[in-house]
Formats: C-alpha cells, structure tokens, sequence
C-alpha cells in the first residue's frame, strides 16, 4: 500500500505559519525520505498519522537547528537555564555539541510524540522509557540520515514558533519553600498543627474520621458537617502539610511518604503508584511533593519501566512541569 504523502500545508502548521518559505519544499523531501524509516520503527506502528506527525517534527527540529533559532532552541536554552543541562533523561558526553544536530535531541523529540500530560481527565496521560530500545535505535537512525544531509540543508529565514511539548512550563520559576522562623506569622490552623506535632509539618490520618477529630480538638474547627471538608468523606490515607504559606491537605497519598511517624508508609504501594503525584494532576499538591524530595521521604516513588527511580529521582521537576501543567506550581 502506497505511503500518502506528507502535504505542505501540514508542514506550514506545524511551523505556525502561512507563507511559504525558500526551503520549506526541501523540509518537507526531507520528511518523505524519513517517513519510511519511521514506519518500520516499532515506535508507531499501524498509526498514520503519529507517523507522519513524528516525520514533521524531527524536520522541525532539524530546520531549527541548521538555522540556530526557532522553537528547539528556545526549549533547549530555556532548559539550560533552569537545569545546567541541555536535555532531561539523557547524560550528555563531551560529543554532545548544542545548537548541532544530536542523538539525543532526536530521541527526546520522539519521547515528547509518545509522552504527553493528560487530556481531558487526570488519568488521560502517557508515559514512555525515554532509553526503549526502540525510541534509542530510531533516534540513530534519523541521526544518520540528518548527518548525511546536514550540507544540504537550508537556512529558513523565517524561525518556527515554540513548538516542543512543555517549553512554556519552563517559564515558570521555581522557588524554594519558605522557611519558618521566629517573625513568620503563622495561620491558627499551622500554629495548632505543629504543636500538636511537636514541629513536624507532615501529620498522618488514617481514615476521614481521624482526620475529623484532629479539626475539632486541635484546630478547634466547628463540628458541623459542613465544617469538616465532607467532600473528603469517602477518601482516606490522608497527609497534613503545616507550613509557612498555610495548611494543605492530601488524601490517598500517605502511604508513599516514608517519615517514622507515618504508620500507613508503604514502599511497594510507593514503587508501583507514586509515580502519580508527578504525573497525574491533582493527586497531590505540588507544595508537597517538592517538600517531600527535598527531605528525601518519598524514596521508593519510581516510574513504572526499568530505571524508572533513576530517571523520575534525577529529572522530577521537569517531570512534574511536564505532567502536572497549571498544577505545577514553582512559587
């Protein structure tokens, strides 16, 4: 069955214009002669469409490097800025030059086409090893095949937009947590909390009742109904975080926070589902989760595919910007 062919106007949108450029036919030959190696990758087996989109971004990406401007560079600057690194997931060797054509870039542009943060629901999210085998092998494939145009290639005068998934979350600035101290005036409910806990600020309830008793008799709460969050009456497993900016609660996380006065700590509920706090928004806020890696107590957290630790310990907050959108919250 013959391939369909990749239309001009398909290229135009994803550069987010309408007046066609000098090189942009030579762009888009390009993507031809990429797309079949595309489709004999496991990568995106039987899905047209993802393939084609696939073949228009890496064409994106190398325009944008022959040029030195456009939509890869504002994300791989913008990332440097924030990390001291050119790119999550990926140990950069000496080889590794910015503002050229790399293996690497290649396989995080494909991670980006098979990762995206959720849709229309929380659990609407994908997530993908950014070392498959098959992402890495097609990486160097495309790689190859760039490195052999490379001199061909022709500078558009005109920069593509932003375009990588997740370049404008990198805007939002990332700020430690406030600490307490003597002069920090306190909300009631923080105040009562950390004498209650002897200063700790992560408190543990097992059930909505528990949590109830604690409103009532230490933060002095009404006991009516309506008091008492109801819309967390069929939840449990409940994190109180007492700090300076005021008191969040979670439910249903408690069990991958690992503090000794946490009965309901779990490390393989942690390994198998506490990869969520960073990806699926709302589960936690984020407050909680950057408190919780900067005290190391969400140690078993783990994506679910191998050295999934290693990559969500190393690259969490750039995860978390990813995944979590507007819930991500640097400030």
């Amino acid at each position: 069955m013959k391939t369909a062919p990749i239309f001009m106007k398909q290229w135009l949108a994803a550069n987010k214009r309408t007046r066609i450029l000098s090189g942009d036919q030579w762009y888009l030959d390009f993507a031809a002669k990429i797309l079949p190696i595309i489709k004999l990758s496991p990568l995106f087996e039987g899905d047209d469409n993802a393939q084609k989109n696939a073949a228009i971004s890496l064409c994106v990406y190398f325009q944008d490097v022959i040029a030195r401007t456009g939509g890869w560079k504002i994300f791989s600057d913008t990332y440097h800025s924030l990390y001291n690194t050119y790119l999550p997931f990926y140990q950069l060797s000496d080889s590794y030059i910015p503002d050229e054509i790399n293996p690497e870039d290649i396989a995080f542009v494909l991670w980006t086409l098979k990762s995206h943060p959720a849709l229309n629901e929380p659990d609407e999210y994908a997530l993908h090893n950014p070392h498959d085998k098959g992402l890495s092998t097609l990486a160097q494939e495309i790689y190859k095949l760039m490195d052999e145009n490379f001199e061909e290639a022709p500078i558009n005068e005109t920069p593509s937009s932003s375009w990588v998934t997740g370049t404008n979350l990198l805007d939002t600035p990332s700020t430690p947590l406030p600490e307490i101290t003597p002069e920090t005036r306190l909300s009631k409910n923080v105040e009562y909390s950390l004498e209650y806990s002897s200063g700790k600020p992560l408190l543990y309830f097992t059930t909505y009742k528990e949590l109830c008793k604690f409103f009532v008799e230490v933060l002095k709460w009404e006991d009516t109904p309506s008091s008492l969050l109801p819309d967390l009456q069929h939840n449990k497993e409940f994190v109180i975080y007492a700090n300076a900016k005021g008191m969040l609660i979670a439910p249903d996380v408690a069990a991958y926070f690992r503090e000794a006065h946490n009965p309901m700590y779990n490390a393989e509920r942690a390994a198998a589902k506490g990869y969520e706090l960073f990806c699926r928004p709302g589960t936690c806020p984020f407050d909680l989760i950057k408190y919780g890696m900067g005290q190391g107590i969400l140690p078993e957290v783990q994506l679910p595919f191998p050295d999934g630790k290693e990559i969500l310990h190393k690259n969490w907050d750039f995860i978390a910007r990813y995944y979590l959108c507007e819930y991500y919250e640097g400030d």
